[in-house]
């Protein structure tokens, strides 16, 4: 049995790993088995840990990386994935009905396979079923902010989280955030998390259909907020502000993006600030990818108020499009924006006015400027660059047990 020193001189001793994902996925494949969990993809819509999940498989099927897809206890078939990430969801309960997406058991399959490694990019179904397992995490809303959701959630996500994590051989974070805190909440796993931001893409279509459509457009100038509507998502805070400032309220249209979520009263809220919702405030609801992309796009700037995030996924896609965001400084949202965002304390509706000045002057002064700014930003972000810290960790791991 190798001891601490041992192993670390045996990695002292190896070549360096690659960097770049195509060589990385070629040494993974010497003698390893890639399963990805496509699970997620069974939502209708591409959004959240689905859209993880997508761009992960995307990402290795480009990069030639040998990978068995599974559902449950199901492979499914590579060109069903390659046709749900064509398609952006929506159609996988109906093929499957009809037989058309299973390729065999899975259990089989990971008996044959030479070293199968498993990568569930959300909750784990099963534990130690493969020789070494991956699980990315996103956040740990469920433990670290309990009374911001229901009681159900709490009870499915946040037992299992943890079960999850002590199965895990390496716990794959989306933020030095999150790592910072699994590590505190479970110390005997902190040498085994690993760091693997997400990344940002936009289908190709997506430009030119937004340009043909609206680039010709006179918008009135308008914010966009994104979120759930939901106390951790803290909309709250904006209507303070506005309520400190009329004239502020005035210069824009607001639009709020987001699903209908809980414990959260969008119209009684903004009544009670402003005394009624105010003809130029808008909640837009759900939005698709496109039309989120495009408002993103047009949007003079973008509001991320949230009190606690594992990432911040929003903040990224509104730098990918070059608008600068204004967000909270709380857990990740730093992380991601770097200095091309505006950071407020979120508690503070004061911090989160002189945030908005400050991006408003930014823009008089040099809104090119402020764009490539979001956009050299937004660069340092990709899903190729996910995977590849994902293998490279995990190479490194096996590298540590030898």
């Amino acid at each position: 049995m190798a001891t601490r020193g041992t192993a670390t001189a045996r990695r002292a001793a190896a070549p360096p790993l690659p960097e770049d994902l195509p060589s990385l996925a070629r040494l993974f494949a010497e003698g390893r088995t890639l399963f990805l969990d496509i699970g997620p993809l069974r939502e209708p819509q591409f959004t959240g840990i689905p859209n993880v999940a997508a761009n992960l498989a995307r990402a290795a099927l480009e990069a030639g990386l040998p990978c068995r897809f599974f559902i449950g206890e199901n492979l499914i078939r590579p060109e069903h994935v390659r046709f749900l990430l064509e398609s952006g969801g929506g159609f996988f309960g109906y093929h499957h009905q009809l037989g058309q997406t299973a390729a065999g058991p899975l259990l089989a399959e990971v008996r044959r396979a030479p070293r199968p490694v498993g990568l569930f990019p959300a909750e784990k179904p099963f534990h130690r079923l493969f020789d070494v397992e991956l699980q990315v995490v996103h956040d740990f809303s469920t433990i670290a902010t309990p009374h911001f959701h229901l009681d159900a959630t709490r009870a499915r996500h946040g037992a299992s989280l943890l079960d999850d994590i002590a199965s895990n051989d390496l716990t794959i974070c989306v933020s030095a955030a999150t790592a910072g805190y699994l590590r505190r909440l479970c110390p005997e796993a902190a040498g085994r998390v690993a760091v693997a931001p997400n990344g940002v893409r936009w289908p190709e279509r997506f430009a030119a259909m937004a340009e043909a459509l609206y680039g010709r457009l006179d918008f009135e100038p308008f914010v966009l907020i994104l979120g759930t509507l939901e106390p951790r998502k803290n909309l709250e805070v904006v209507f303070r502000a506005l309520a400190e400032d009329r004239g502020l309220l005035g210069r824009y249209r607001w639009i709020f993006t987001g699903r209908e979520g809980w414990l959260f009263d969008f119209a009684g809220t903004a009544a009670r600030h402003l005394g009624a919702v105010p003809e130029n405030v808008t909640h837009a609801g759900f939005v698709d990818e496109f039309r989120k992309y495009a408002l993103l796009r047009f949007a003079r700037f973008t509001i991320y108020p949230s009190l606690f995030e594992g990432f911040g996924l929003p903040i990224l896609e509104s730098l990918s499009l070059g608008t600068p965001p204004v967000h909270s400084a709380s857990s990740s949202m730093a992380e991601v924006a770097g200095e091309a965002g505006f950071p407020f304390r979120p508690e503070s509706p004061a911090e989160l006015l002189g945030a908005i000045y400050r991006l408003e002057a930014a823009l008089a002064e040099d809104a090119a400027a402020l764009r490539r700014r979001c956009l050299d930003r937004a660069a340092g972000f990709t899903w190729q660059g996910m995977l590849a810290t994902i293998l490279r960790e995990t190479l490194l791991l096996e590298r540590g047990r030898a």
